[in-house]
């Protein structure tokens, strides 16, 4: 049966006349009540079905307790997994930042280079010496063992078993490039031990391998911890090198050398999703006993861990409360299913149109309306909801409208406050009138420069020009020709100025300061006279020079090799003392300083 639908109200009772529903911006018109109103309809209805009320109430309770069970149980076995995966991500973050604190100690690395140079047997003693001290500032490391490039043994602080003789190709080149943690082994006493590994680098050169092995019981223990179930159990397992899952943690049911590989991945199989997110799986563990259970993927190391619980323990509480309720929610659905036929025209279908439509409108459909209109408290609620729709579409529209102004407005200061920022930015960072950097950020370059070449141990030099006589052309042509001049010596210098890594700023006045990377004296030399001759083929006029027609510059050089008992204003220093001999040797000519 449909709910009735009502175009015209009449206006008085028996009059034959209507009075239409406006709606929209109009007066709105309420029908006046019926005398049999929804309060007369819910006390018949309460007083008819109290005890249908009272079953239903219980059977819907039992629904509900369902759901929060399962809801708890996904939850639970999520978090259990992802809490042991934040364990393990921060017990192998723990292994791997040891592993690069090893690797970059000096004396090692020196050690290790001149052993692989020289095969000097010192050099091996003292790298046992080294890795036995790292071994027992670290409690839970087992072994140190080092390999060469080739990935051959050099040596090892404790036994070890025959695989960690030599490292698989594939397994050498994967720890060449990064530190990470592989796969696990047994260990010489036949213990189960986790291996991390990495790159040993002398500057841009690896020189072998550092592999740390160290122990599962950290892994062991919380794997063997009960959860909120009897059944309950975590699962760690790894893909062996012949693709099956192997469990590497110990099982509470079982001895692992007896569970089939398959029986281990029958749950992770079911998993369909790509990803770690939450998700309630089922299928049968390696004692064939179906389960419940939720997977963790690790990225490094590959491991899945699984949580999982048997599912007649999980849901043996719910299942007790089904079987006594079932005989009660017979008896609630023929008492429901009579007093529903009685009552489904009259009552039911007005309020399941109402609420329909009510969900439409909630869910940004404004275009449904009600076509209830009787004269109780639904017709009433049906024109109230169908004014609100009204209401609710002049605001989201203006709402709609103002929004995109603001985003407008927001994005456009947001665009003038970036480009301003910017502009200040790189005024801030270069001399206006040359467009070179400024000596400010020849500071930063500098002192940025002298620390890389510490690392790298690089040569760094640098270069102090002076232009001859610079002052004569401001007293003779003008400050707007000695400007000139400066911007043309400037583009100049950019010009020439190439290379990666090289840099070139205005110093101060008529000085200028290039930074020439990875160079000595030789090279840097070869470099300013490229400028020299650059400057003479510009020809920038100088009527008022001692010298030549043409601007010329005097230019001052030194280069070494930076450390830390030397500064880097230690290298411009010289770089000015170099140049002041080049002004007092006659100008025009480049003087080199030995920093030694």
């Amino acid at each position: 049966m449909t709910a009735p639908e009502i175009q015209d109200e009449p206006d008085d009772k028996g009059s034959g006349k209507t009075l239409p529903m406006v709606l929209g911006n109009a007066q709105p018109w309420l029908p006046y009540r019926s005398w049999f109103g929804l309060r007369e309809k819910l006390v018949m209805l309460v007083l008819g079905v109290a005890l249908v009320s009272m079953l239903a109430a219980a059977g819907a309770f039992m629904f509900v307790s369902q759901r929060y069970m399962e809801t708890s149980i996904e939850s639970h076995l999520a978090s259990v997994a992802r809490l042991h995966a934040q364990r393990i991500d921060e017990f192998m973050n723990f292994l791997t930042s040891e592993l690069r604190l090893i690797s970059s100690r000096t004396q090692l690395r020196k050690a290790l280079s001149d052993y692989v140079d020289r095969r000097d047997p010192a050099a091996l003693e003292q790298i046992n010496l080294i890795l036995s001290d790292a071994k027992r500032s670290v409690a839970s490391f087992d072994n140190l063992l080092l390999y060469g490039i080739d990935g051959k043994l050099i040596t090892s602080i404790s036994a070890l078993s025959l695989d960690s003789q030599q490292l698989d190709a594939n397994l050498r080149d994967s720890l060449l490039s990064s530190h990470k943690v592989t796969s696990t082994i047994i260990g010489a006493d036949g213990r189960r031990l986790i291996q991390v590994g990495g790159p040993m680098m002398d500057g841009n050169r690896a020189i072998g391998i550092l592999v740390v092995l160290t122990s599962m019981e950290p892994l062991r223990a919380a794997a063997s911890g009960s959860g909120g179930w009897i059944s309950e159990e975590l699962i760690i397992t790894e893909t062996d090198a012949n693709g099956r899952d192997k469990a590497i943690t110990p099982l509470r049911f079982a001895m692992a050398e007896d569970v089939p590989p398959l029986t281990l991945t029958q749950i992770k199989d079911q998993d369909k999703i790509k990803s770690d997110e939450r998700n309630l799986l089922s299928g049968k563990d390696y004692r064939g006993v179906p389960v419940l259970a939720s997977t963790q993927l690790l990225k490094n190391p590959a491991w899945t861990i699984m949580v999982k619980i048997d599912q007649d323990d999980a849901f043996r509480p719910i299942r007790d409360q089904r079987d006594l309720w079932l005989a009660m929610m017979l008896l609630v659905l023929v008492l429901v299913a009579i007093v529903g036929v009685l009552l489904s025209s009259y009552f039911t279908m007005p309020i399941l149109g109402l609420a329909e439509v009510a969900v439409m409108i909630a869910s940004g459909d404004f275009k449904r309306r009600m076509q209830h209109f009787s004269r109780d408290e639904l017709g009433m609620l049906s024109y109230s909801v169908n004014r609100m729709a009204d209401k609710l579409v002049d605001v989201s529209a203006e709402l709609e409208t103002q929004l995109r102004l603001q985003h407008e407005r927001a994005d456009r200061l947001n665009d003038q406050l970036i480009h301003a920022n910017n502009e200040l930015h790189w005024l801030s960072r270069t001399d206006s009138l040359t467009k070179l950097f400024n000596r400010r950020t020849l500071e930063e370059t500098l002192e940025n420069e002298w620390l890389r070449a510490i690392r790298t141990g690089h040569s760094l030099a640098a270069i102090m020009l002076d232009l001859d006589y610079f002052k004569n052309i401001n007293d003779v042509s003008g400050h707007a020709t000695g400007d000139d001049c400066l911007r043309r010596v400037g583009s100049v210098l950019k010009e020439t100025v190439q290379r990666s890594g090289d840099f070139v700023a205005r110093y101060g006045g008529e000085e200028f300061v290039i930074l020439v990377i990875d160079a000595n004296i030789e090279h840097a030399c070869t470099f300013a006279e490229r400028i020299r001759t650059r400057l003479a083929e510009e020809a920038i006029p100088h009527p008022s020079s001692d010298l030549a027609p043409v601007v010329t510059a005097s230019m001052g050089i030194t280069a070494m090799v930076p450390s830390n008992d030397r500064s880097p204003q230690e290298l411009l220093d010289l770089a000015d003392r170099a140049l002041y001999l080049a002004k007092a040797r006659g100008r025009n000519r480049i003087e080199t300083v030995d920093p030694n």
